[in-house]
């Protein structure tokens, strides 16, 4: 057991290691210029093969006392410095200006954009996360290279640490750097699928007073989580196809009245998950509505910046939205 728990741990110790020799700047403020402190430089796959066969070259010259072969191995390792010299310079002094991405609901891919800068043309410079990676050249001024990134969960996510590479032009030395921006992404709650019935709060004014519902039934429906007990259809429910709830006729008002405090759900994050699903539904039918969270009063309205104000206040709700 003792020596399972070590190879376990082996990993884990060496990614920490790992992480702390290139991550020993901490996050960064941008912009940030690659100089060539930053930069490290080895051989890749096809120049080990090269300077295999080059030194095998330099060995047969030797021991035959060949000067043309030796005379095109020293020409060899000259054209290999020259080649290291200008992969280096490739991605040297390249700026990494600018981090941001739209905000996006928990479960979709963030689509982060990165834009570098530079004095003079960059060639086939790669920009590679922890999913994905792209590549393209860079002919002075500035160009923007975009990355997608998991959403691992609600509130403001960290951007993870972006690795920046060439192995222009031969492809025989790889030149890379870290760099870890501060910025961070907004993640929205996931939204209940499917999107259950609205609240029976508001009215056509808009007052924060429930509705009554009426006494005769319209229909049946689902069972959903937080649907009270007392509307369960319980003859329906019996024929074992299901739970069935009684729907009746509301007398729903345009104007609705999302209030956390009224849900009977007892997670957090089925709550959060619940309202951000009646804020996109109802900012899809362009209706006037209201959000209310222990400290967060929205107020009645509408549109592009009373959406995103909502879903912010959701998104950073609570210990969860905390990176």
């Amino acid at each position: 057991m003792n020596t399972l728990k070590r190879c376990s741990t082996a990993p884990t110790l060496f990614n920490r290691l790992k992480n702390y020799f290139i991550n020993r700047r901490g996050r960064e403020e941008l912009p940030v210029r690659l100089h060539w402190r930053r930069l490290y430089v080895l051989p890749s796959k096809p120049g080990l093969f090269f300077f295999l066969i080059v030194s095998t070259m330099m060995l047969a010259g030797l021991n035959f006392n060949n000067n043309m072969s030796l005379m095109l191995v020293f020409l060899l390792f000259g054209v290999g410095q020259v080649i290291l010299y200008k992969t280096f310079l490739n991605l040297k002094d390249v700026v990494i200006n600018q981090v941001h991405a739209t905000p996006v609901f928990l479960g979709e891919d963030i689509d982060l954009k990165v834009q570098l800068n530079a004095r003079r043309q960059h060639y086939q410079i790669v920009l590679v996360s922890d999913n994905d990676e792209t590549a393209a050249n860079l002919d002075g001024g500035s160009a923007q290279w975009n990355l997608r990134i998991k959403s691992q969960h609600r509130g403001y996510q960290a951007v993870p640490r972006i690795k920046i590479l060439t192995r222009y032009p031969l492809g025989l030395v790889t030149v890379w750097a870290y760099c870890q921006p501060k910025e961070q992404v907004l993640v929205y709650p996931r939204p209940e699928q499917p999107c259950p019935a609205f609240p029976q709060h508001g009215g056509i004014d808009g007052p924060d007073t429930s509705v009554i519902q009426g006494d005769e039934m319209d229909d049946l429906r689902s069972y959903q989580s937080g649907d009270p007990i007392r509307d369960i259809a319980w003859k329906k429910s019996a024929q074992g196809q299901g739970t069935f709830v009684k729907k009746y006729h509301l007398k729903q008002g345009k104007e609705l009245c999302f209030d956390y405090s009224q849900l009977n759900l007892k997670d957090i994050e089925k709550r959060l998950s619940r309202l951000t699903a009646w804020v996109v539904e109802a900012e899809q039918q362009t209706l006037t509505y209201q959000l209310k969270l222990p400290q967060f009063d929205s107020g009645m309205g509408r549109g592009e910046r009373h959406y995103h104000e909502c879903l912010t206040a959701l998104a950073v709700f609570g210990p969860g939205g905390v990176s």
